[in-house]
């Protein structure tokens, strides 16, 4: 086991298999009501648009008024529950591998700040206005399109890829290490792997088609429900997680040693 000395700031880091469970469940609930929201965000045929703001935006304009508020607000709330929901896998490796929790930790705050409003919602917003001043002034419409996109959307999805992807990173590391209870190949449940199809899917369909569009734009949902729903398929069985905690409180304990004493 490393010895790292994490401040726990009054976060439960316990191997608790029932509370891990519970999280994952809500985070695959979380993950399709954010499919959900997406899908409503994208789900209209795209028009052409002559910059990358304007392109992004490509369906506001056969979206109707009723479709992006619901789509947003779906967004918001799932997203906001997929976060704490990501403290499951934080438990997971919290005891085994605490400087990679530190780090995944440190990346579900900055997802549960700047994930919901921030990415998600403004695009609802964005699309909304996008959609009424094209109908008053297409010149205008663009120009504040670019301004929005580039002013605000554009930094803070860089700033959210900067917090996500070392939580997808140490994820990995840690299952792939044996730090956790569940068995190596666990390591495929993850975000990444799981928005390929959803991808694929979209390219099939074509993007620029109301189903194709849909699909694409909850690729991430589809990652996330992945990870959720794999992780809580193939969660360990109390016999396991014991197993596990055992051999991680023994003298000079190691996940090389719990894997051997588990027939890994």
């Amino acid at each position: 086991m490393e010895e790292y000395a994490m401040n726990t700031i009054g976060i439960d880091r316990s191997l608790d298999r029932a509370r891990i469970k519970k999280l994952l469940a809500i985070g695959l609930f979380a993950s399709i009501l954010t499919g959900i929201g997406d899908f409503l965000l994208g789900y209209a045929e795209n028009a052409a648009g002559h910059t990358l703001a304007a392109s992004v935006m490509a369906s506001a304009p056969n979206l109707t008024d009723g479709q992006m508020i619901a789509g947003s607000l779906c967004g918001l709330f799932g997203i906001f529950l997929e976060g704490l929901a990501c403290f499951a896998v934080y438990r997971l490796m919290a005891d085994a591998a605490p400087r990679y929790a530190h780090l995944y930790r440190s990346g579900i705050f900055g997802y549960i700040w700047l994930a919901p409003v921030g990415c998600h919602m403004n695009m609802g917003i964005l699309n909304l206005a996008y959609k009424y001043l094209l109908q008053a002034d297409a010149a205008l419409a663009a120009k504040a399109a670019d301004l929005f996109f580039y002013g605000f959307s554009v930094p803070l999805y860089l700033l959210l890829i900067v917090f996500w992807l070392p939580m997808m990173i140490v994820q990995f590391l840690a299952f792939s290490r044996k730090l956790t209870p569940y068995p190596k190949n666990a390591r495929w449940f993850c975000v990444p792997v799981g928005a390929i199809p959803a991808l694929a899917l979209c390219v099939l369909l074509g993007p620029d088609t109301a189903l194709g569009a849909g699909i694409g734009t909850m690729f991430l949902s589809f990652g996330n429900a992945f990870m959720f729903g794999g992780l809580l398929a193939a969660l360990p069985d109390a016999k396991r997680f014991e197993a596990f905690e055992s051999a991680l409180h023994q003298p000079n304990s190691s996940s090389g040693h719990f894997a051997s004493s588990v027939g890994e």
